[in-house]
């Protein structure tokens, strides 16, 4: 952990881990609200707790977004235009549970990489799985020939 930039997406994705389960229980405390038919107060009262908790949510994963991005620049992490996207398009309760949650899981992935820099013995001879399958291994191993003729010779 010499890097400098390996303590501070840990403390980034620390913080964006515990903004994004208040969110978490916020959401499944609407949810149950609205399932339990209760007043509309609280079923008002429990939305607005639940939106309240999503802003600190995109600020953390844009965050950890960047912090991914500046130590592994082909990292597949979702910035802050494309939550801002979400929100318009969709819900801001998707944006404030899809987008952090593969943030966290991608951030996760770069720091363990960033804490054992040495291969495990089942990673070292993995083989790449990701190389295109050439044709003529696609459906039979076998190669096919145009079919001959038979009593013609």
């Amino acid at each position: 952990m010499d890097n400098p930039l390996t303590a501070t997406l840990a403390r980034q994705r620390r913080r964006l881990l515990q903004s994004y389960v208040v969110h978490v229980i916020w959401f499944v405390a609407m949810i149950a609200t609205a399932i339990a038919h209760t007043s509309k107060a609280v079923a008002t009262t429990s939305i607005g707790l639940a939106l309240i908790t999503i802003p600190p949510v995109i600020v953390y994963a844009a965050l950890v977004h960047k912090t991914c991005r500046a130590i592994d620049p082909s990292s597949r992490t979702i910035g802050l235009i494309p939550m801002i996207l979400m929100t318009i398009f969709l819900t801001p309760f998707e944006s404030g549970l899809i987008v952090p949650a593969k943030n966290l899981m991608l951030s996760a992935k770069i720091l363990r990489q960033l804490r054992s820099p040495e291969p495990s013995p089942n990673e070292s001879f993995k083989p790449n799985l990701r190389r295109p399958i050439s044709r003529l291994t696609r459906g039979s191993t076998s190669i096919r020939t145009r079919p001959t003729r038979r009593g013609s010779a």
